[in-house]
This record gives C-alpha cells, structure tokens and sequence, in this order.
C-alpha cells in the first residue's frame, strides 16, 4: 500500500482531551464531553502547557531579527520570546558579529547606558506582558544595520476547544496522558489503573525531556572577568 505522503498530524484540544478522559475512564467511546467537564479539562490542558514552556523544546527554538534604531537602547521584541540564547550585530555588509549577553546587574550597573557606539553587549528583560532588549552601547546612526535573535518562543495558548494544541507530533500522548494524570487526580480517582497512567505519563515526560535537546553541546568558558 502506499504511504501518505503527508505529515500534517495535529490534534485538537478537545481531541487531547477526549483521549485522557478515555484513558482514566471518564468517557466512553462515542460519549461527548460535557461542557462543564471541557472547560475544567481546557484550564488543565493550557496551564500543562505553560508549564512545560521552561523546559528546552527545541521545537521552540527560532531566529528572529530587529531592525536597529537611531540612539535607541532598548527595543520590543514581537512575538514575545520566553528566553533568549544570542544576539548577533549585523553590518551593513551583512556581517555578523556575535554580542556579549549581561546579567541584570551588570547592565544596571553601566555608568552611561546612552553611550554611543557600536553595541558590543545585549540584556533581555522578560516581563509578564512584554519582552524587551537591551543594548549597549547605543548606535547613534543607522541605515540598514539588525540584531539577529536566536530565541525560545512562548507557546500559544490553547484560546478555545477547536484550537490545535502547540506541540509536535512525538509529544501528543505525552500531553494527553500528562493531561490524563491531573484530570484523575481532579475527580478524586484512585487505584492500580490510574497508578498504571500516572507512571505512563512520568516516563512520558522523561523521555521527552531526554530527547528534547540539541544533538550536539559545547562549553564554552566565561572570558568575563571582574577584579577587586
């Protein structure tokens, strides 16, 4: 037989849903939910999601860049990243230059954060509605120069039971039975069974946290150096 030729996989929230009830027998097949229950199971399924926003997902990982601005310090970065891991200075050769992240400290600390210059150094300040970058020093005259941004995205929420949930397809049951867990322990049920999912859903997650990550690491040393 042929294959598909397709790999569009994707499931619905109702659909991870309807599966992790099945899963600790709160719904038969063929049963809707109700929507009392969906709405309870929705609030599980997106704060699971959140949740998991701190661990790596490579599948996460993008590159983005933001056009500088004349004698600007500071710049809002859209979509909204959970973290970011390098920014690179873009020439107007379309040379990169890779730019020094400080802590918090360090660049509160700068004496003159409107110094002018070609910026050496970058601070990414995550807030609960906004993201901004830092950097320092500050361009007094641009043309065509960019910030290219290696980030980790923030998941989309899951707004509405038709939405599709943000994950790759390795991690559907993953999710679904994480989700199955804590609909089990919300209804109060209890014995071997529900043992059997909540060991299910925690190797699970294991396994997606050992495979979730770049195949290749390398460490490199600080060459930051404080003296006093």
């Amino acid at each position: 037989m042929a294959l598909s030729g397709s790999i569009n996989l994707t499931y619905t929230a109702e659909q991870i849903i309807e599966y992790a009830l099945r899963k600790i027998n709160s719904l038969a097949l063929g049963q809707s939910v109700s929507a009392e229950l969906a709405d309870a199971a929705l609030m599980e399924l997106e704060v699971l999601l959140k949740e998991w926003m701190k661990h790596p997902g490579i599948w996460r990982r993008k590159e983005g860049y933001v056009s500088l601005v004349n004698a600007t310090a500071s710049y809002s970065l859209s979509p909204r990243p959970y973290r970011v891991f390098a920014v690179r200075y873009r020439n107007t050769s379309s040379l990169d230059r890779p730019l020094n992240e400080l802590t918090k400290d360090e660049y509160y600390e700068l004496p003159d954060k409107a110094s002018a210059g070609v910026p050496t150094s970058w601070f990414f300040d995550p807030q609960q509605s906004t993201s901004d970058l830092y950097v320092w020093p500050v361009q007094a005259t641009v043309t065509t120069e960019t910030f290219r941004v290696s980030y980790q995205r923030v998941l989309d929420d899951v707004d509405a039971l038709t939405n599709n949930i943000d994950i790759t397809q390795e991690h559907f049951s993953t999710v679904a039975y994480n989700l199955a867990a804590r609909l089990a322990d919300n209804q109060g049920k209890n014995g071997p069974h529900i043992d059997r999912v909540v060991g299910r859903a925690q190797a699970l997650f294991q396994e997606m946290l050992d495979a979730d990550r770049p195949e290749v690491i390398r460490f490199v040393p600080d060459r930051r150096y404080r003296y006093g």
